[in-house]
């Protein structure tokens, strides 16, 4: 090889080394679960958009698991993906990674709920109409009132009311005395509370 070709590969190869090595290493971001040991959220800013971003949420108990995940505001439902999500540290610590649209305003939030079997649950769906449905335990109840039936029977009820054209603001569904409302986030945009329990689920705005 002539000393001019040997050059050549020596500066490609050096200028792939250098570029490898200025290349920016992915973001970490770390949030701790705020709430109780039984139930708590992690929030994180999406501003910008990201690319790879691994984000860490510490987590004040080891038998929590994921129980939903929100944005705000509305329109950012769609932007972003997570993918590869994990617990570790013997379930202490909960990663995963972040990919959203470029542009994404200042304010665009991800929400990540964590619960206890004994204090959260994740209910499925409802044919036609209530998805992403949730139950949490926010106080004392009655011993075996907890389960996912008080939850779709809340999802049921304020279903069957909208379509009625009713009020689904306040209703009664397994002899319990729900409030619920719209809450700016998605895909959980509705909110019941009653029995020391709250209900969230996704579900239309209007027929």
């Amino acid at each position: 090889m002539h000393g001019s070709k040997r050059a050549f590969v020596v500066v490609v190869i050096a200028g792939a080394l250098v570029g490898a090595l200025a290349a920016p290493a992915a973001a970490q971001v770390s949030r701790p679960c705020v709430g109780s040991d039984t139930i708590c959220e992690a929030t994180f800013s999406m501003s910008g958009g990201a690319s790879n971003e691994r984000l860490t949420v510490r987590l004040p108990d080891t038998n929590l698991r994921l129980l939903s995940v929100n944005a705000t505001p509305g329109f950012v439902h769609g932007a972003y993906v997570l993918s590869r999500g994990r617990f570790s540290e013997g379930g202490s610590v909960y990663t995963t990674t972040l990919d959203a649209v470029q542009g994404m305003p200042r304010n665009a939030r991800l929400m990540l709920t964590f619960g206890h079997r004994s204090a959260g649950l994740s209910c499925g769906n409802i044919r036609n109409g209530v998805s992403f449905l949730t139950i949490a335990q926010i106080g004392s109840v009655r011993p075996g009132s907890f389960r996912c039936s008080v939850a779709k029977a809340v999802g049921r009820t304020w279903l069957a009311r909208l379509k009625a054209h009713r009020s689904v603001r306040r209703f009664t569904a397994t002899g319990i005395r729900f409030s619920c409302r719209l809450i700016p986030v998605v895909p959980q945009n509705q909110e019941c509370l009653g029995g020391n329990f709250v209900v969230r689920f996704s579900g239309p705005t209007g027929l």
